[in-house]
Order: structure tokens, then sequence, then C-alpha cells
């Protein structure tokens, strides 16, 4: 009897909508985890992650192998910030590092980091003489999960702490 009259009242809050828990909407903001920061979720995909609050989204269209590209730009800069989730071939990180994504003499360092329990690749290096770049890559579940962080060389240093705040707000279920 209890539940059935918690059930109807629940039932008729104004606005409450009563979808099944199983169908969540694919991407969704929630509750801001850090000043200046919003942090998004794809139930699809298992992935949430902040972003800075104040820069330019833009969600480009891919086919497949991509399940989700999005890009992040802070206004009046060639800063930028690209989220990426695909299909891979790739069965270990050691794979995705000796793949040779990038011309190895450009890179300024890699190596293999944890975030947030996840182990992952991450390389840092010089992209065209003048830009600085940092990707890191995931692999889970048969998906590559690729944060890459691009400015200028001479803006990089004073945007790597918001490079570094999405790479450890990351999140992969």
């Amino acid at each position: 009897m209890g539940v059935a009259i918690v059930g109807l009242v629940v039932s008729t809050i104004p606005g409450l909508s009563c979808a099944p828990a199983n169908t969540p909407p694919q991407t969704m903001p929630v509750a801001p985890s850090t000043p200046g920061y919003l942090r998004t979720y794809d139930y699809d995909l298992g992935l949430g992650f902040d972003y800075p609050e104040d820069w330019e989204t833009e969600v480009p269209q891919f086919g497949p192998p991509f399940e989700k590209v999005e890009v992040f730009t802070k206004a009046g800069e060639q800063t930028r910030i690209v989220i990426s989730v695909h299909t891979t071939w790739f069965g270990s990180l050691a794979e995705v590092k000796g793949f040779g994504y990038i011309d190895r003499q450009s890179i300024s360092r890699d190596g293999f980091v944890v975030v947030n329990d996840r182990q992952a690749y991450e390389v840092a290096f010089t992209q065209h003489p003048d830009k600085r770049a940092k990707w890191v890559i995931f692999l889970v579940n048969d998906r590559e999960y690729r944060i890459e962080c691009y400015s200028t060389e001479e803006l990089y240093p004073a945007r790597e702490e918001v490079f570094d705040h999405v790479i450890a707000s990351f999140v992969i279920e």
C-alpha cells in the first residue's frame, strides 16, 4: 500500500519525467565539478569529462568508425581540445605507442599514465613549427577514447593547466 502511494505521488509531480531507467539521454550536462568548467556525460559511451565553460563547442559529424567527436575552442585563439571515441583494432597501449601516429622526432615526451583508474598512453609533441600538442589515448571495450589538446607554442604554457584539468576529469565507466 505504501509503495503504491509513493508511486502515485512521484508520478504526479509537475515536470517530473518517468522515463525508463535504461533510456537516459545520450549526452547530458551534469552539475559542474569545478568553477569555470561544465561537466558532460555520455550515457551510451559511459564517458564523462569537464570542459571550460567559456570555450566554444562544436560537434562535427563523422561516420564510422567514429562514435563521438566534440571540439572545444578558446575564442580568438588557435587553442582547442578534441574528444573522440571510435572503434579500434589496437589490442594494447603498447601497440598504440608503436603505431606511429606522430613523427617520432617531434615527440618531446611520451609514456603510460593512469587517469581515474584507467591506463592510457600520453604523448606531447610539436605540430608544425609553431604549435604544440598533447594526446591521451585510452583503450576500453574495443574503443579508442582520445583527448587531443592543441595550442600555439606561445600560448601552450598558459593553457596547459586547462588541458590537464580536462584530462584529469576524464572518466570511462
